[in-house]
């Protein structure tokens, strides 16, 4: 059957995504690209490297539109401008010396940047017009994240999930109390030996959700999970209190960890949330999900993720 995505669904694959993008970086950039090129388009064909020849400078094409595309994915693009223009340069000609002659002709030349929504630099602009100019008949181009996401969202939901995992939903979370302890022993094995500190006073929930900045599928989801919360308070009891101190100091650096290595933008309060959910599930499915967000709301609101709003001071008679 097919199933459409709704607003939120494309929303938070869009995140899910773009998490994809800051973590991944040479191969395995270029192994995310090849798979959603190839799921856009059956006739995407992706170049294995062969032994001393290497993959001949091309890491995939499609042969009936003559569309060729070479990736660059370094750890960090923005101190490689030498070697960016270098290798778009080399690996050009490369291409054209083996492929436009023995395959298809090149018609169009995409240079794939990992650029992490940065954008490239502009003295890249005029080597591949340089390009364009010594080879009749070729445009070159380059192609940024923002153009994988554009071709990603527009893929069928399966194949979305495909790539992603199955896309969450808060509406439907429920807490499955075996599946919770599978989950809390996974997220106990990533502590870093902190210590634990006395929980602190929990503050208005709502009124964190928006000091935080946090959208409505996210609040959503934190919303639904806290409805679980007297089951999880519930396991909790039976329980020794290190394992609950051992999940806060757990959650609490999944949330540094994430504040420290995702860039700065207008949604990245979203992005360090689904960072932690996704990092929290020990593998995918739906009930693993359901548990790692029922324990996101509990420690949303005793303020070990995400930031407590300033304290209120108390008014006096002549404020």
């Amino acid at each position: 059957m097919f199933v459409t995505l709704t607003a939120d669904d494309l929303y938070i694959a869009r995140k899910l995504f773009q998490l994809e993008i800051y973590k991944r970086n040479g191969q395995s950039y270029e192994d995310f690209f090849s798979k959603i090129m190839r799921l856009h388009n059956i006739d995407f064909i992706q170049i294995k490297p062969q032994g001393q020849f290497g993959d001949r400078k091309n890491d995939g094409f499609i042969k009936s539109t003559g569309q060729y595309y070479q990736v660059y994915a370094p750890e960090n693009l923005s101190h490689k401008e030498k070697d960016t223009i270098e290798k778009l340069v080399t690996d050009f000609n490369g291409l054209y010396a083996y492929w436009n002659a023995t395959v298809t002709p090149i018609l169009e030349f995409n240079f794939v940047l990992n650029d992490k929504y940065q954008g490239t630099y502009p003295s890249l602009h005029p080597e591949l017009t340089k390009i364009e100019g010594n080879h009749a008949g070729v445009k070159c181009k380059p192609f940024l994240s923002q153009h994988l996401e554009d071709i990603f969202l527009k893929l069928p939901h399966s194949n979305i999930e495909d790539v992603l995992g199955k896309i969450p939903t808060a509406e439907d979370i429920s807490l499955n109390v075996s599946n919770l302890n599978e989950v809390i022993e996974y997220l106990i094995s990533l502590k870093d030996g902190a210590s634990p500190e006395n929980f602190p006073v929990n503050p208005d929930f709502e009124e964190k959700i928006v000091f935080n900045s946090l959208s409505s599928p996210a609040a959503t989801f934190l919303r639904y999970g806290s409805y679980q919360d007297g089951a999880l308070k519930d396991f909790f009891k039976v329980n020794s209190t290190f394992a609950k101190d051992d999940l806060k100091n757990t959650f609490s650096k999944l949330y540094k960890d994430a504040v420290q290595e995702i860039p700065d933008s207008d949604s990245k309060n979203d992005l360090v949330f689904f960072d932690i959910a996704k990092k929290a599930y020990p593998k995918q499915g739906k009930v693993y999900q359901d548990a790692v967000f029922v324990l996101m709301a509990y420690f949303f609101s005793y303020c070990d993720i995400f930031e407590e709003p300033p304290l209120k001071q108390q008014q006096t008679l002549f404020q």
